[in-house]
């Protein structure tokens, strides 16, 4: 199977509904956190959080530069990060590998591990094409030609755009920085595994669902559980003890509709017709 997601920034404002994003079938989100060791994204707590909500599974990337101190970033970047998988922009102005390597190194003495790696294959090669066999999850980027909908964009499992390069397996592949989405142009990603999968490249723990529920995303079930509870609330009331509002029952308990359906049908229910007296 393969999953689709996003990756987003303050470069597409502050103003993607998320619950739509997840509507519309997309399983997870990547968005941006900090850059260099001075900038912070500030649309960033907004996405992360809309994320979890939403069912959506979050990694927030932090764009390395070479020109940077390496631990000032690395602090930037976890002070910002909060409960997300982690992820590293290795590109334009990033340096060469060994920058990439002393950023994940600081990052791991802090206590985090780094799960994705964003190295375009046209920046690998500017830098020599190195061994990149030891990063953590590639994401690599090829885009297909038009704009419109991701799933329309995909070029296919088959595409020779996964096809790996400094002795690494593609994991994630960006194949369109131009999918329309929840009324935004972004960049759209692919995953071809299982949501598990997914979320073991991540350092998630695997989903616990069972049964039925494993056909549905995350966020429908999310949004399953809300319906069920608005049905429930409906039909028992504030936490199941009635409504005030349609009255008590004989034991002086607050009636549920249907309770209060049955009393009104009761009460509207026409006398019996006596029957007529016998005559002599």
């Amino acid at each position: 199977m393969t999953i689709f997601g996003i990756d987003i920034s303050n470069n597409n404002g502050p103003d993607i509904d998320l619950a739509q994003v997840a509507r519309e079938g997309f399983q997870f989100v990547f968005a941006k956190v900090t850059e260099g060791d001075g900038f912070v994204d500030y649309t960033w707590p907004r996405y992360r959080d809309a994320a979890h909500t939403n069912g959506l599974l979050v990694a927030g990337y932090h764009y390395l530069r070479a020109d940077a101190d390496i631990d000032a970033q690395a602090d930037l970047y976890l002070e910002h990060l909060g409960d997300a998988a982690t992820m590293v922009d290795f590109e334009a102005d990033s340096g060469d590998l060994t920058t990439f390597w002393s950023f994940v190194d600081a990052v791991n003495a802090r206590g985090r591990a780094i799960n994705l790696s964003y190295v375009p294959r046209w920046y690998w090669q500017r830098i020599g094409s190195p061994d990149l066999s030891n990063v953590p999850g590639l994401i690599q980027s090829s885009y297909v030609y038009g704009s419109g909908p991701a799933s329309a964009l995909y070029p296919g499992d088959d595409s020779p755009f996964w096809i790996g390069f400094g002795g690494k397996t593609v994991d994630i592949l960006q194949f369109t920085d131009a999918a329309m989405v929840a009324g935004h142009r972004v960049d759209a990603d692919a995953f071809t595994g299982t949501l598990d999968q997914l979320r073991a490249l991540l350092g998630l723990a695997p989903s616990t669902n069972q049964g039925v529920l494993m056909a549905l995303t995350e966020a429908q079930q999310a949004d399953l559980y809300e319906k069920v509870q608005e049905i429930w609330g409906q039909l028992r009331g504030p936490d199941g003890q009635g409504w005030p509002q349609l009255g008590q029952n004989p034991q002086g308990q607050n009636m549920t509709l249907v309770d209060a359906v049955a009393k009104l049908q009761h009460d509207l229910a026409p006398s019996p017709i006596p029957a007529p007296k016998a005559t002599s």
